[in-house]
């Protein structure tokens, strides 16, 4: 008996995540296997551009590189300074 492929489940709800498993499997699809990103779009029911973003990653994962806004917690100067001003009060 020759193997069968998966069958494809795909519940993806809007707003969420797109699991790993079927990100890695459209780059395969569009890379390996050469099928058209029309095709990718209806066989996953996702818009051009979510399938052109998941092709622009180079890793599974999008991974952020650097965190952004403000730190969690004070620098040394920041303390020695604090503790400076409180007392001199």
């Amino acid at each position: 008996m020759s193997p069968t492929t998966p069958p494809l489940v795909f519940n993806h709800n809007k707003g969420e995540e797109i699991e790993t498993k079927h990100k890695e499997a459209i780059r395969q699809l569009y890379g390996f296997a050469k099928v058209p990103v029309k095709l990718l779009m209806t066989q996953y029911k996702l818009r051009r551009s979510t399938i052109k973003k998941i092709l622009r990653y180079d890793a599974p994962e999008h991974s952020r590189i650097s965190r952004s806004g403000r730190p969690l917690l004070l620098t040394n100067t920041q303390v020695d300074k604090i503790i400076e001003y409180l007392s001199e009060s």
